[in-house]
């Protein structure tokens, strides 16, 4: 169900974009219009999908139903012209199209038409909604909800907006960002998401991250040639140190092979314009060989070295035939730091993995553990980087995470530095973490503009998810956030990686404050089933924290005379946590990827007070 409302507490102010003085244009007076759209005969698909769009939604807004003509017609009195097209120069209104790349645009007032025009890949397109965001107050808070206004009456006043976006990448990577409809509303050009030709297609990979295996898989290669993998404690095998192996980076003959192999992924995969390769996942394997080993001792003892120099190798190789392609590999984990002076060639992109602090921003002085020195030090060998950001506890996906408070300073710190892309990696494997969806939409408005007024930004969310229960949600939300930031909590860090479900900042006044609050919520919305049960799943965080905690107590108690009152409350509690869950499409507690991580296994957990076991590792896929 999508929620549409008038209301000023759902949406935004429809006069919030640039504008200068000047006539206004009368688009649509109840529910008539003498204007039509205008789209160019050779429209690419995006551009014909957003003069669909700009159809449908002027219609739900005003009632007007807007015809959609080709450029081959003549000049009309009042017309929407939509990119590159005819009608441009037939109106005399000259729009400077070359700086605006694949995905900028330009919104104008020329009277009496409007121009939107740009980018034909995605440009135009975006614009089309920026127009609908920016003059007329509409928002797609997630693919079901999402903000419409009904208005008797659109005029819009002059307006001359130039937008392109400050990431060339962009990726909220949650399961509720996949919808090609939200990505392409939202400005979104995510690898994940299911984006279509007429959204403009998206930044395609091939294959994703952790690509050695992909390019050479054990079962087919270490027979017959062993010496292509890594050299690990004075033995070549399948799994090497701590249960991972990787390639010998300096081996020529598999240098070679590699190439042939990369060649052939871009023949085979056509879309795609950024080819990884990259370590196998895990905390080591690096080959101790006496050539990769010396690489890394002349570029300052980094095992980084070779896998710069390997990849340089397939970046040259394939240069000249396809300067359009990219290769991407990571800085993770034994790899992140970078070396001395091994530049990684024009065509490398680099994937820094965070994994830092949460609690403070990038480059914050209290704050050492960000990762925010790395990411310089990358940047004196190369000014190709994108970010592989986690912001989620992987260990814990209900575990209460807040980082409201630094998401927008990052991505701030970032694009300053000069990134490129940003891939923020969330629950993108399952439908529910802590917050979810006010994240994802969040990070969404951050990535297109960094400096975009995010506090208004989770306001217009909360109201229209929410409801009436927007206030309590977000003065939990906010307790958290202040908590974080106290000179008590100072010298701790909110980390993507915590296994203990005590951390500091739960503190039991705050636990007592929350429950408090998300009572008033449910309450709030007792009546409206949607928004009640959204309540319920956002609350989930909450009891999974005491029910957690309430586990060890019951096998404590025991079956005295304390024990039937608590396991009175407990079975009871139980059973209300698995319900919202199972009604919210709650599946797992962590990343799907690790063990005991199902609602199922967490109920088994709960009948025994244990403590869950935690994998080894830090998965990023």
């Amino acid at each position: 169900m999508t929620d549409s409302s008038s209301s000023s507490t759902a949406g935004p102010d429809p006069k919030s974009a640039a504008k200068t003085a000047g006539p206004s244009l009368l688009l649509a007076d109840s529910g008539a219009s003498d204007y039509r759209i205008v789209v160019s005969a050779s429209a690419s698909p995006s551009e014909k999908h957003a003069a669909k769009e700009l159809q449908m939604f002027l219609e739900q807004i005003c009632g007007a139903r807007l015809p959609i003509v080709a450029d081959k017609e003549p000049l009309g009195e009042h017309e929407i012209i939509l990119g590159d097209n005819a009608h441009l120069r037939a109106a005399g209104v000259e729009v400077e199209l070359a700086g605006l790349g694949d995905e900028g645009f330009v919104i104008r007032t020329a009277p009496p038409h409007l121009v939107i025009a740009g980018g034909r890949l995605r440009g135009t397109m975006y614009g089309v909604y920026t127009f609908l965001e920016d003059q007329l107050g509409c928002r797609w808070f997630t693919p079901e909800v999402s903000h419409i206004p009904k208005l008797a009456r659109i005029e819009v006043d002059d307006i001359n907006d130039r937008q392109t976006p400050a990431l060339e990448y962009r990726e909220a990577f949650f399961l509720e960002a996949f919808d090609p409809d939200w990505c392409a509303r939202n400005k979104m050009n995510s690898s994940r998401a299911a984006l279509t030709e007429e959204h403009g297609g998206k930044v395609s990979y091939y294959p994703f991250v952790h690509s050695f295996f992909t390019m050479f898989p054990p079962d087919q290669y270490f027979e017959s040639h062993p010496e292509w993998f890594s050299l690990v404690d004075g033995e070549r095998t399948v799994v090497g140190r701590f249960q991972r192996t990787q390639l010998c980076l300096t081996n020529e003959e598999m240098i070679q092979e590699a190439i042939k192999v990369v060649k052939t992924w871009i023949r085979e995969h056509p879309k795609a314009t950024i080819v990884s390769v990259s370590q196998n996942d895990g905390p080591g394997g690096w080959c101790e060989c006496e050539n990769c080993a010396a690489l890394e001792a002349r570029e300052g003892g980094v095992h980084s070295a070779p896998i710069i120099y390997f990849v340089n190798r397939i970046a040259e190789a394939i240069a000249d035939e396809h300067p359009e392609i990219a290769i991407d590999t990571l800085a993770y984990s034994y790899a992140s730091e970078p070396p001395a002076t091994l530049k990684p060639l024009p065509n490398v992109i680099i994937r820094i993995c965070t994994g830092g602090c949460h609690s403070h921003p990038m480059g914050s002085e209290k704050c050492s553990a960000s990762g925010a020195d790395n990411i310089r030090a990358w940047f004196k060998l190369t000014k190709r980087i994108y970010i592989w950001d986690y912001i989620i506890n992987f260990r814990q996906y209900l575990l209460p995470f807040p980082n409201l408070g630094t998401l927008g300073p990052n991505i701030r710190f970032l694009v300053e530095h000069g990134v490129r892309g940003i891939f923020e990696q969330g629950s993108g494997d399952v439908l529910h973490s802590d917050m979810a969806p006010l994240k994802a939409y969040l990070v969404a408005k951050l990535l297109w503009n960094p400096y975009c007024d995010e506090q208004r930004a989770m306001s217009e969310f909360l109201a229209a998810y929410f409801g009436p229960a927007a206030e309590p949600i977000g003065a939990y939300l906010e307790s958290l956030r202040r908590e974080v930031e106290s000179d008590r909590q100072e010298r701790n860090h909110v980390i993507p990686f915590v296994s203990c479900v005590e951390p500091t900042y739960l503190t039991p006044e705050l636990l007592a404050r929350a429950v408090q609050l998300f009572d008033e919520a449910e309450r709030l919305v007792a009546d409206d089933p949607e928004r009640l049960l959204r309540v319920q799943v956002a609350r989930l965080s909450l009891d999974y924290v005491k029910l957690s905690l309430a586990a060890r107590l019951h096998a404590l108690m025991g079956e005295g005379d304390l024990g039937l009152p608590v396991s009175e409350w407990y079975r009871t509690a139980t059973d209300r946590f698995f319900s919202v869950a199972e009604r919210g499409g709650v599946t797992h507690i962590r990343e799907s990827s690790r063990s005991e991580s199902t609602m199922d296994d967490f109920r088994r957990q709960l009948a025994t007070g244990a403590r869950r076991q935690e994998g080894e590792g830090a998965e990023i896929e």
